[in-house]
């Protein structure tokens, strides 16, 4: 018998369906003859690398030779990140095993079970950008995305959700914003002040010394809203007046002007090659962005390097993952193929459940009949009904995740193939912060040497630059 581990992972809003996914894998392992050795149970996203229960498992595997396989539920539970799936694949003798979709043995196999971690990972950041420009577009009209901070209740007009004055918390809010802009208070003793008077949040909790001061910080309370480092007048009454906010926000400044920490967007993309240190950042003369060696194991003779010069060594990089039309066309047509290939798989699969399922209903039918006959006892009869439960809801949970199991997404495929072919000219025209970004996407790790730029691209584009330098862009 095979020795294995088995990984599951839901999210918040699945909580739920942990259950479904234990039932699952433990049928499938004992259809297939392997034994789980250790079950991870994950409760945290797969959207970005660092999950506890998936480095505890890769630990585990490393530790363990006798074990050579991973069983989740779907490929999608294990990672929906190209670091956590890079690791999990490049494992030696680690097969990932999903109970409900085809193997992905092979090289083609492995290469596409990649791209579809990209595709996964291009939903989520699609999913995320959709969520962002829905509350931009609320912010724009005056409205508050998500629930009312202390102060404020939530209220519903129609389609439209707005937020107005708690005729509790309102008044208290209003007096601590005015003690503190005319008394010589500490905010330690403001706490304390503001719980005698009752401020208290939603839940009833009172508010600390760090949620106070996000409280006094923030510009709902004059009527405007902070989003994304920016602020929009707001559709919703004011508690306190713009120059009682104004003298709070002066005095909590000691009277001075807050300081605006620098970004260097391009800082942490890269090492230097000469001696394996950072490259780090800063302003000269106020408006010279350069980048250079830290010099973290001594003396590094690495000079300065402009932004604009070291963004212009990166655009190699971004043309090695460029692919033509015809290329991506390629591309994509194996994606459908696979696609296919997996709705039939899962077609007959699904056949070979309902034909179990069907079978183990004549079952639990003939034993009723022969309880009813008294040929078995009442005893029996529940011992085996129990039994055959407990194989009907496993049958079921796996129909029904074949059911509601999407094939290889490739319309977001599409998208992210389509982009890759405009990957050049998207950066030539694209601001320092939106290069490092898509960087950051391509890349996992690159050093500055002898002028250049070398780069260790992040799975699957380093199988795609691979193929672009050999001309063979498909694996064999």
């Amino acid at each position: 018998m095979r020795s294995i581990v088995a990984y599951i992972r839901v999210s918040t809003e699945e909580q739920g369906s942990l259950e479904t996914q234990r039932e699952v894998l433990a049928d499938y392992a004992r259809g297939h003859n392997l034994q789980v050795v250790q079950m991870f149970e994950e409760k945290h996203s797969a959207y970005r690398p660092g999950r506890p229960e998936y480095k505890a498992m890769l630990a585990f595997l490393a530790q363990r030779k006798d074990v050579t396989g991973v069983l989740v539920y779907k490929v999608d539970r294990l990672a929906r990140n190209l670091a956590d799936y890079s690791a999990m694949e490049g494992m030696e003798g680690v097969e990932i095993i999903s109970a409900t979709e085809p193997s992905l043995a092979g090289a083609s196999g492995r290469f596409l079970g990649s791209i579809f971690a990209v595709v996964s990972r291009l939903y989520s950041d699609q999913l995320g950008e959709r969520v962002r420009h829905a509350a931009a577009t609320k912010v724009a009209s005056g409205e508050l995305p998500g629930p009312a901070p202390t102060g404020y209740v939530n209220r519903t007009d129609g389609r439209r959700r707005t937020i107005e004055p708690d005729p509790d918390m309102a008044p208290i809010v209003r007096m601590v914003f005015e003690i503190y802009a005319a008394e010589d208070i500490s905010l330690s003793a403001l706490v304390k002040r503001a719980s005698v008077l009752g401020l208290r949040t939603r839940k009833g909790a009172v508010l600390g010394k760090g949620s106070l001061h996000h409280l006094l910080q923030n510009p709902i309370y004059c009527g405007r809203i902070r989003w994304n480092d920016k602020e929009h007048p707001g559709a919703h009454a004011p508690i306190i007046s713009e120059s009682l906010f104004a003298a709070v926000q002066t005095r909590l400044r000691g009277g001075s002007s807050p300081q605006t920490k620098r970004q260097f967007p391009y800082r942490g993309l890269v090492k230097c090659g000469r001696c394996g240190c950072s490259i780090t950042a800063s302003r000269s003369k106020g408006k010279y962005d350069y980048y250079y060696c830290t010099r973290g194991r001594g003396p590094c003779d690495r000079k300065l390097l402009p932004e604009d010069a070291l963004s212009g060594l990166f655009y190699p990089i971004v043309e090695g993952v460029a692919m033509s039309q015809a290329q991506v066309t390629e591309l994509l047509r194996e994606i459908e193929v696979e696609s296919k290939r997996r709705r039939r798989d899962a077609e007959s699969r699904s056949s070979e459940l309902e034909r179990q399922f069907k079978s183990l209903e004549v079952l639990r039918d003939k034993a009723y009949e022969d309880k009813l006959r008294g040929t078995i006892s009442e005893e029996r009869w529940l011992e085996m009904d129990g039994r055959w439960g407990e194989k009907a809801g496993a049958l079921t949970a796996q129909m029904s995740a074949l059911e509601s199991q999407e094939g290889p997404a490739l319309d977001e495929a599409k998208i992210a193939f389509k982009l890759l072919q405009r990957a050049p000219g998207l950066y030539s025209r694209q601001s320092h912060e939106e290069r490092a970004r898509l960087l950051r996407v391509l890349l996992s790790n690159s050093e500055l040497r002898d002028g250049k730029i070398v780069p260790t691209y992040r799975k699957p584009f380093d199988l795609v630059a691979e193929g672009l330098q050999r001309s063979t862009w498909l694996p064999v």
